[in-house]
């Protein structure tokens, strides 16, 4: 069996400024969970029955339910790639594992 990988869940907790007069989003760790990234894979059958993720491209299972992750945060793995969280999921609410569907936002260096 696979080891899971770390990511790191963060949210925005302020703005700072870009250097050139304008602010951007100063993005802060909130939590690293353990879990499995892949593709996400599917028909638009399946976007058109949930909206929520037809722009998403992967998915994070984490197998230890995390309480608390909400689309309003972003995963970063231990490369420095970026992904919006476009929806969090409790599968049937019975808060066993997590699942996030994810759409791929590019390399964290620059953007920090």
């Amino acid at each position: 069996m696979f080891e899971p990988q770390s990511f790191v869940i963060q949210e925005v907790k302020g703005q700072k400024s870009d250097g050139m007069g304008g602010l951007i989003d100063d993005w802060k760790p909130v939590k690293t969970v353990y879990g499995y990234l892949d593709l996400l894979t599917g028909t638009n059958e399946n976007a058109l029955q949930n909206a929520s993720v037809e722009d998403s491209t992967h998915i994070l299972v984490i197998p230890d339910f995390t309480v608390g992750i909400t689309d309003e945060m972003r995963v970063v793995d231990s490369a420095g790639r970026i992904y919006e969280i476009t929806y969090s999921d409790n599968p049937v609410g019975v808060g066993h594992h997590n699942e996030l569907y994810l759409k791929f936002g590019g390399d964290s260096v620059g953007q920090e």
